[in-house]
């Protein structure tokens, strides 16, 4: 393959496997949809890859409204349908569950345009990839996705697993990742058996992003014990309802459990959206920016390093 990536033993990622030299070259719009950090972007470099498709892939992080800033870098700031109508090759669309109303709009024109000019075999424009953190299809029964554009998108629709429902793939994933971090230097320590151990009944909030974050962090320390310490206490900052049988727990400690673990997720899930800008994500869910700290503290939500500057 033109690029390393782990399929795993999962029966829905077999079955992505057995579909994506057919999907690859079909060269039609695909929608690929997962939690954060389920390596949807990973999924759209492989499809872009082997399309045989020249020109590269255009990445796009979609804006809630507004234009955006030009791919290549360029000075100043265009709109996202001049950036379709211009692109070849692939355009990877990522979140595009954030556009606005009139975003959607704007873009579905586009998309409209360039099939009028190619007709119905090949589209004249660049090829489509787009991925979502969130349900188009129950966006789109809430009314807050645009059904045209959902069908546009979504010719080839692609769910990717949690990690949490894959976890018999995390040697093979792990494996990959150190491999990948090593680039050629000295060989990676072994993996213990003890710390395998605790990967694989750890639950991974963060999916393969927050996988590879152990596997660096083990490809350069190469100790196990810091590893399982980490693992260990975010384990233990998770809500008791996770660790404890229903039954041990009353209802209202139960009610209280759930309710944490879905406070941190849509947290999570707010701070991705906004690549980690602090300020926009306390925007976003309508508390202040101290409170967002304590609960990201109290979630264990670190900011990442590839965090976008808050000012911006």
């Amino acid at each position: 393959m033109p690029i390393a990536y782990v399929f795993g033993v999962h029966d829905r990622m077999k079955d992505h496997e057995r579909r994506l030299g057919f999907i690859a070259r079909s060269g039609l719009p695909v929608l690929i949809e997962g939690e954060c950090g389920t390596g949807k972007e990973a999924f759209a470099e492989l499809l872009h890859d082997l399309s045989g498709a020249g020109n590269g892939m255009t990445r796009i992080l979609c804006p809630q409204s507004g234009p955006v800033v030009h791919p290549s870098g360029g000075n100043g700031a265009v709109e996202l349908s001049q950036i379709y109508q211009r692109a070849r090759g692939t355009i990877f669309l990522k979140n595009v569950h954030v556009l606005s109303p009139a975003m959607q709009e704007q873009l579905l024109i586009a998309i409209e345009q360039g099939d009028n000019q190619a007709g119905d075999i090949r589209p004249a424009v660049a090829r489509l990839i787009a991925s979502a953190t969130e349900s188009l299809e129950g966006m789109v029964g809430r009314h807050e996705f645009s059904a045209a554009l959902y069908y546009r998108l979504s010719v080839y629709r692609i769910g990717l697993p949690p990690l949490r429902e894959r976890l018999g793939d995390i040697p093979e994933l792990f494996d990959e990742m150190l491999r990948r971090g090593a680039s050629g230097g000295p060989a990676p320590a072994p993996v213990p058996a003890r710390m395998l151990d605790v990967l694989m009944n750890y639950e991974w909030p963060g999916n393969l992003r927050e996988l590879q974050n152990i596997a660096r962090t083990f490809g350069v320390t190469g100790d196990a014990d810091e590893i399982i310490t980490e693992l260990n206490s975010r384990s233990r900052l998770k809500p008791a309802i996770l660790q404890i049988r229903p039954g041990d727990l009353s209802l209202k400690e139960q009610v209280k459990g759930a309710a944490q673990k879905l406070e941190s997720e849509i947290i999570l899930r707010t701070l991705e959206r906004h690549r980690w800008n602090r300020r926009q994500t306390a925007q976003t869910l309508k508390i202040s920016y101290r409170s967002l700290l304590y609960k990201m503290k109290n979630c264990n939500l670190r900011v990442e390093a590839q965090a976008t500057p808050e000012g911006n």
